[in-house]
């Protein structure tokens, strides 16, 4: 926090559930919101579970699976195993060099992971007061992601007033990495068209 009265808050995935839910929280301080690959609420899990039997890229092991998601992983170790056994699924085009740099770059709190899946994500639902969000908002989503599809994101995307949805066609839940030129230049754009003050003087 660096004590600026407005901030442009940015999140993707459950990190847009905590963005999401400051800038209903506090609209005096929101600037802009740019989220990427999430939901106004945590009622996706029979999606995701018919989009996990319909892959074929890996063998899910349902106990994992579900311990995962329901929050009962046992420490740390549990957490990278079963995220190791997730994150094929995630990306548009599956590269386990990338997949397993990826994992063993992970920070992994399990105490955390439990909490969240347990306590927050249950009683998760903005759907009503999404449109209370009056800044500016960037929706971002792959095409293929599996967790948070992007239906998740239309409805924010129609819920929120000011909003603009951006659909990338060669990502699942990261565009940020898969496809990085595009989404970069696709947060510039809205800056300047949304949020042109921002720029730099040099750039607008």
């Amino acid at each position: 926090w660096i004590g600026a009265e407005k901030i442009v808050v940015a999140g993707g995935s459950y990190g847009g559930f905590i963005s999401l839910e400051y800038a209903v929280a506090y609209p005096e301080h929101t600037e802009g919101v740019i989220l990427r690959d999430t939901s106004a609420d945590s009622k996706n899990f029979d999606t995701l579970v018919e989009n996990a039997k319909n892959q074929d890229r890996v063998e899910i092991n349902w106990e994992n699976f579900h311990r995962y998601w329901g929050g009962t992983i046992r420490d740390d170790a549990d957490l990278k195993a079963c995220w190791a056994e997730l994150i094929p699924l995630y990306d548009f085009e599956y590269d386990p060099v990338v997949a397993a740099a990826r994992v063993e770059a992970g920070f992994y709190r399990h105490e955390a992971h439990n909490w969240c899946f347990i306590h927050n994500s249950p009683n998760y639902d903005l759907k009503p007061v999404l449109h209370s969000i009056q800044a500016p908002t960037l929706v971002t989503v792959g095409r293929t992601d599996w967790v948070t599809p992007v239906s998740s994101s239309q409805i924010i995307a129609d819920g929120i007033p000011n909003s603009r949805l951006v659909i990338f066609e060669k990502s699942g839940h990261s565009p940020q990495f898969e496809e990085p030129e595009l989404f970069q230049k696709t947060m510039r754009d809205f800056i300047a068209d949304y949020l042109p003050h921002l720029l730099p003087a040099t750039t607008h």
